[in-house]
């Protein structure tokens, strides 16, 4: 928010320098980003005086230039100048800002010169020029009452301040000078200068009916007809200047004032051409796929969820948001009508966005505003426009649901807590001071006051918040710092339990680096790579490729894979820990997962070894390690799947006892050649959940007694896979069979076509004898018959 230091001091009374206000209000929790000058060109004094405020008495066209004039310029010496202008609104009596010769401008220093044969003695600027405005299509043109040959370093008032405040989303109250001057007489006690908004009394009985049909979005409705304006009129120098320097650039007369009165008192407003309305105003529900033209161009289509302003035929303004282009005020309007409600927040948070919107209005209903300030407002802009436009005022129009407005509830403040929350005690007369100096009506007793807030504070909800506002009021400065104390405890987390940052730091560990991405996808992406059907749509997206809630990490981790290989990375190791959606209508299901993606060699490069690429056992042996942590004890197996997204033959369902619990495989050609990766990658994606109980492990005494190894080597149809192999060993092999280990598998000339071979080695130690060769060998014969039955293995020679 941008703030004029003389307008705010209009507002309060105070000594204190705007560096001073400044950090009364940054210690205050309002933080003020800069203070910067209204305009540049008069840092040096000598400056100011020599560029002053000119007329033009005579205009002739230029003797060898067809787009130049030379002008006869009045700046309230007996001679006048003569300046050669190529403006287009250079014209008799106009007042204008001149640089006389000497005069210095923004990267430019005025001196006589000759343009095209004339000589021309100074400047005729435009506010661009004297770097008070970015761009100007002509001259800077003054007020009819501007006195010539004045410095306009002081009719504009050119040494003010323009102070840029960041506030938090909870002060809407402070987006306005108003509410800064409550700050500030609140924080130093300096009086708040008489500004109270006289009424206007109706010279007609021109009226609107007003009619509230959605009182829950629209409980307070506020409304004036002027009659016969002059649309011609200008609007005055000093209402620019302040309109300027808070950001807003100055349009006509009526959208001036209501901007002016907004930044005022926090209050927005509308304009209607009154002659463009149908009837009266109805405040109501849009109909379903009711379209309306808005003021900047665009035609939006709204839902039963949107709040509009219509009249009796048709919608003519979007509340809170912005008014329609059928009722907009021209340069041929006479009779206006003007605008104050008060809009629910919770009705207008979101509305903006969900057409790629964000107005003034719509950022201030967002964060709530006064609900009693309607009519204040509508009085205010009344008189400005009465003053500046002339017209003829009719009645106010007012329409109210008081069941509706917003009730400050009455809070109860125990002294006891502010030492508690605040670490200091302050005396109770001081707090009842602070709080009062806030709006606030206060009563009770010195141990528990009741407090009700003012209608503008919408912030304050508990006893909570109002010890926030006596701390910072006090000052947070005030309170000495101490060592925080807290008593040891024992407990909280089971010697099984796996925490979330123990999973990270075994991936780390292996060579991961952990990624954090947005909870939202581009729903193409998510489609793309996974084959998911439309996941749960956001009504307001931050952008079109963030619309829709994630139901996998695998796409957000390709993203991060791809932006890195771009960037010349070569190994990359990365893992996601976090929340897939998923669900219909109502019903939502959050899932914790966690994923990771790995593309490049197996090791980086050195000298000692050549490194290979990474395939799909590098892959499995991380997570195996991964879910030996979480979840060791239990049962995994690894079956063979078709899962969308990835290679049909390198793909496996992870299971847990018996349950699937993610999947692991290589991304699928097409899938990598989308996403312009040129390299094989490896996923994998488990439920978290299942990761956060390890068995703990239970200790035995070695056995006294030798083991025994045997090497088995079979040959089985090409399809037929280790783990049915291994599994039907384990299930024939019984208790003595400490270790079994695959150490080759071969395919080539040495078996038939269609077959492989298997070998492995069997390591087996009874804990309560030696075992003797014949017992070995009739294990053996079992397990071979069983092999036989089982996978149709045979013996290999």
């Amino acid at each position: 928010m941008l703030l004029s230091e003389s307008w705010l001091r209009e507002w309060v009374d105070t000594e204190l320098t705007v560096d001073e206000i400044a950090d009364k209000l940054t210690l205050a929790g309002l933080e003020v980003e800069g203070i910067v000058p209204a305009s540049d060109f008069g840092a040096k004094k000598a400056n100011q005086r020599k560029i002053v405020v000119g007329r033009i008495d005579r205009v002739d066209p230029h003797p060898n230039a067809d787009k130049l004039r030379v002008c006869q310029v009045n700046i309230g010496r007996r001679q006048l100048l003569e300046i050669v202008c190529g403006a287009p609104n250079a014209r008799v009596g106009l007042l204008i800002p001149v640089a006389m010769v000497g005069a210095h401008l923004p990267g430019l220093e005025i001196k006589t010169s000759s343009i095209r044969g004339v000589e021309s003695s100074g400047m005729l600027c435009s506010s661009a020029e004297l770097g008070l405005s970015e761009s100007a299509s002509g001259l800077m043109e003054l007020d009819s009452e501007a006195p010539v040959g004045v410095s306009l370093w002081d009719y504009l008032g050119l040494d003010d301040k323009v102070i840029e405040i960041d506030l938090t989303p909870n002060r809407g109250d402070c987006l306005c000078v108003q509410g800064i001057a409550r700050e500030i007489s609140a924080l130093t006690g300096c009086r708040m200068r008489d500004t109270a908004i006289k009424k206007v009394a109706a010279k007609c009985k021109t009226s609107l009916p007003v009619k509230l049909e959605a009182t829950d979005g629209c409980a307070r409705f506020a409304g004036r007809a002027i009659l016969n304006i002059n649309m011609a009129a200008r609007t005055p120098d000093w209402m620019q200047q302040k309109l300027l320097r808070s950001g807003v650039r100055s349009i006509n007369p009526v959208v001036d004032i209501t901007n002016y009165v907004m930044l005022e008192t926090g209050q927005p407003m509308h304009g209607y051409d009154l002659d463009k309305l149908n009837g009266g105003i109805i405040v109501r529900r849009a109909k379903k796929r009711e379209k309306l033209k808005l003021l900047d161009g665009s035609t939006v289509t709204m839902n039963e969820q949107n709040l509009v302003i219509a009249d009796d035929h048709r919608a003519v303004g979007l509340a809170g948001i912005m008014g329609g282009d059928l009722t907009a005020i021209s340069d041929q309007t006479v009779n206006i009508f003007f605008e104050a409600a008060f809009f629910a927040p919770g009705d207008i948070i979101g509305k903006a966005r969900q057409f790629g919107m964000h107005t003034d209005a719509s950022h201030r209903f967002e964060r709530g505003v006064d609900p009693t300030g309607q009519i204040v407002a509508i009085e205010r802009a009344t008189a400005l426009l009465l003053d500046i436009a002339g017209g003829v005022p009719g009645k106010v129009c007012h329409a109210l649901d008081r069941k509706a407005l917003p009730k400050n509830k009455t809070i109860t403040l125990d002294n006891k807590e502010l030492p508690r929350m605040l670490g200091i005690t302050i005396p109770a007369n001081s707090t009842k001071s602070i709080l009062r100096k806030l709006g606030m009506d206060v009563s009770g007793t010195a141990n528990a006051f009741k407090v009700k807030p003012p209608a503008w504070r919408f912030d304050i909800s508990g006893q909570h918040d109002l010890v926030e506002e006596v701390g910072r009021c006090y000052g947070y400065e005030k309170i000495v710092p101490r060592m925080p104390s807290s008593a040891a405890r024992t407990g909280g987390y089971l010697e099984r339990d796996v925490s979330q940052y123990a999973l990270k730091q075994l991936l780390t560990s292996r060579g991961y680096y952990e990624a954090i991405n947005y909870s939202f996808i581009d729903p193409e992406l998510q489609k793309s790579v996974l084959g998911l059907s439309a996941g749960i749509k956001l009504q307001n997206p931050l952008a079109d490729n963030m619309s829709e809630m994630r139901q996998s990490l695998i796409p957000g981790l390709l993203n991060n894979l791809a932006r890195n290989q771009n960037r010349q990375e070569d190994r990359i190791r990365l893992f996601e820990s976090g929340t897939v959606f998923s669900g219909k209508g109502k019903k939502r299901i959050e899932i914790r997962k966690i994923a990771a993606v790995m593309s490049g060699t197996v090791l980086p490069r050195q000298w000692a070894t050549s490194s290979r690429e990474v395939d799909f056992y590098d892959l499995k042996g991380d997570l195996e390690a991964l879910i030996d942590l979480g979840a060791s004890g239990k049962a995994i197996d690894f079956q063979r799947c078709e899962q969308n997204g990835l290679h049909p033959g390198q793909a496996a369902d992870v299971l847990i006892e018996g349950k699937r619990a993610g999947y692991i495989g290589r991304l699928h050609p097409v899938v990598q050649q989308q996403l312009d990766i040129d390299r094989d990658v490896y996923v994998f994606e488990i439920d978290q959940d299942i990761l956060t109980k390890a068995t703990l492990p239970a200790f035995a005494p070695l056995s006294r007694f030798p083991s025994v190894e045997r090497d088995l080597a079979v040959v089985v149809n090409h399809d037929v896979s280790v783990e049915q192999v291994l599994k039907t060993v384990k299930n024939n092999a019984g208790n003595d069979l400490k270790r079994l280990e695959l150490f080759d598998m071969y395919q080539g000339e040495r078996v038939e076509k269609n077959k492989k071979s298997f070998a492995f080695s069997l390591t087996f130690q009874s804990e309560s004898s030696s075992l003797r060769a014949g017992d070995i060998d009739e294990i053996t014969a079992k397990i071979i018959t069983a092999l036989e039955e089982k996978v149709g293995a045979q013996l290999r020679a």
